[in-house]
């Protein structure tokens, strides 16, 4: 294992473990069997440590949101726009997302940084959503006017229901269950909210 993934590794466990603020890049260094300056060989600090080992799940995030955004511009092109509320609105995306393979990294990101993470979250969905809208005015769709601030507001609340998750210990099953009616919840708000 190359000194760097090695770094990564023992960091990812020391974070998870002890918090970001109680891990020590001398710790760090100590289990990997190297110096602690050995570490700035490849790293600047210990945040920069923490973005590089959470760096799988925003590169997921992006994936993903590059999908979506492809797919709903795929409804757009068909005349079909509705369709949409249909393809990621199911809580299994989100489930997917925040309880899937990087549910560790989300659970370290949201207990370290979670004002953070639900500003990059809820910016991105804000940026795509006011996108999306003016992409449907060129296409010759009537768009509802809407309050920007609340629209926001409504983006972070939904986002904290899932983050309210995150700690709970809760069968697959009912979790599925849970991001299904947190889903239609806001899904009807949001339709009614967007106009579409």
């Amino acid at each position: 294992m190359e000194t760097k993934d090695l770094i990564l590794d023992v960091s990812k466990e020391e974070f998870i473990t002890k918090g970001y603020d109680n891990s020590s890049l001398r710790d760090i260094a100590l289990k990997c069997h190297i110096s602690a300056t050995a570490i700035y060989r490849h790293f600047k600090n210990k945040e920069d440590i923490f973005d590089a080992v959470i760096k799988p799940f925003i590169d997921y995030f992006n994936e993903i949101s590059s999908l979506i955004e492809k797919t709903d511009n795929d409804f757009l092109e068909k005349n079909n726009v509705s369709d949409i509320w249909g393809f990621e609105h199911d809580g299994c995306f989100q489930y997917n997302l925040l309880f899937g393979k990087y549910k560790d990294l989300v659970k370290l990101i949201v207990s370290e940084k979670k004002e953070w993470f639900k500003s990059f979250i809820v910016n991105y969905e804000f940026d795509a959503t006011i996108r999306y809208i003016n992409q449907m005015k060129k296409k010759g769709y009537e768009t509802k006017e809407f309050n920007l601030i609340t629209f926001k507001v409504l983006l972070d609340s939904y986002l904290e229901s899932y983050l309210n998750l995150v700690d709970k210990d809760i069968k697959k099953v009912e979790l599925v269950d849970i991001c299904n009616d947190i889903n239609e919840f806001y899904t009807i708000g949001f339709r009614n909210l967007l106009g579409f």
